[in-house]
Order: structure tokens, then C-alpha cells, then sequence
């Protein structure tokens, strides 16, 4: 319920009162041109700032342009390779986690059903038995491929 107190609104003017009057160019009241204005404060916000810091030498340079290929990376990872049980272990988080994420991605689907695409739900699901094939037979693996699924999991090299 209101009080008897008065409540005191803003007048409301409408747009065309406004401009009446007003030039229609980009100059406000006082005749001054915006324009010119905001360009000659921008031009000297420009020249302060200072110049781009050239951090890089050649060294530098011809460092980053050498990338490493695919095959060198993979080179440098089986010269060192952790023992199997650590390869495991990593492989196994690895696939696990993405086994999550996409349980989580199909949940969600599910859930919101209004926009759901079968075709990707079936794919992804596709995926999370392909996933847990390669779970179940990481228990009975060899050592090369332990290897190999280490490269292709953790690492992303494809063998």
C-alpha cells in the first residue's frame, strides 16, 4: 500500500524537444567542432604510448622459426621413456578423464533433449566404447604397446 507522501516523478521530455535548437553537425552547444576535438586528444594519446619493445634478437628468431616435427618429437620422447607402470598410469588418467567428459557431454544431451542430435550422441558413445576397449586391454598390453598408446594418448603422436 503507498503513503500519503507525494511522490515526485521526472518530467519527461520528449527526443525532438531536445534537438530543437541543436546544430545537427558534430558540434555541441558552444559552436566547438567534436571531431577536431577528439582527434587532436587521440593523436596525443597515440604519441605517448610508447614505442613496440623489440625484445626478439636473431638468435631469437631463427630459434622460433626451427619448429620441432612430428616425427623428432617423438623421437625425444621414446629416448626417454618413463618406466611402464608410470606409462600406464598415464594413459589411464588420461582415458579416464575424457571417458568423464564425454559421459558428462552425453548426460547433458540427454537431459536437454529438446536439441538433440542422435547422430553425435551415437558417435560419442561410439567413442566411449572404442575408449574403454582400450582400457580393458591396456591389463594384458606388451610393452611396445604400451608404448605406442602412450604416444597416441598422452602425448598425441599418432603411430
Amino acid at each position: 500500500m503507498q503513503s500519503n507522501q507525494h511522490i515526485q516523478r521526472e518530467k519527461i521530455v520528449p527526443p525532438n524537444a531536445i534537438w530543437n535548437g541543436m546544430q545537427t553537425s558534430a558540434e555541441n552547444a558552444e559552436g566547438i567542432n567534436v571531431k577536431d576535438v577528439v582527434g587532436e586528444r587521440l593523436s596525443e594519446i597515440v604519441s605517448d604510448l610508447p614505442s613496440e619493445p623489440q625484445t626478439s634478437t636473431a638468435g631469437d628468431k631463427a630459434k622460433s622459426a626451427r619448429r620441432l616435427t612430428q616425427q623428432e618429437i617423438k623421437e625425444r620422447l621414446l629416448a626417454h621413456l618413463p618406466s611402464e607402470k608410470r606409462m600406464k598410469a598415464e594413459i589411464e588418467s588420461k582415458i579416464s578423464k575424457e571417458i568423464r567428459s564425454l559421459q558428462s557431454k552425453v548426460s547433458k544431451m540427454i537431459y536437454f533433449s529438446i536439441n538433440t542430435d542422435y547422430f553425435e550422441l551415437n558417435n560419442i558413445l561410439a567413442k566411449i566404447h572404442e575408449l574403454t576397449d582400450v582400457l580393458a586391454s591396456l591389463a594384458k598390453a606388451t610393452f611396445e604397446m604400451i608404448k605406442n598408446l602412450w604416444l597416441r594418448f598422452v602425448h598425441g603422436i599418432a603411430v
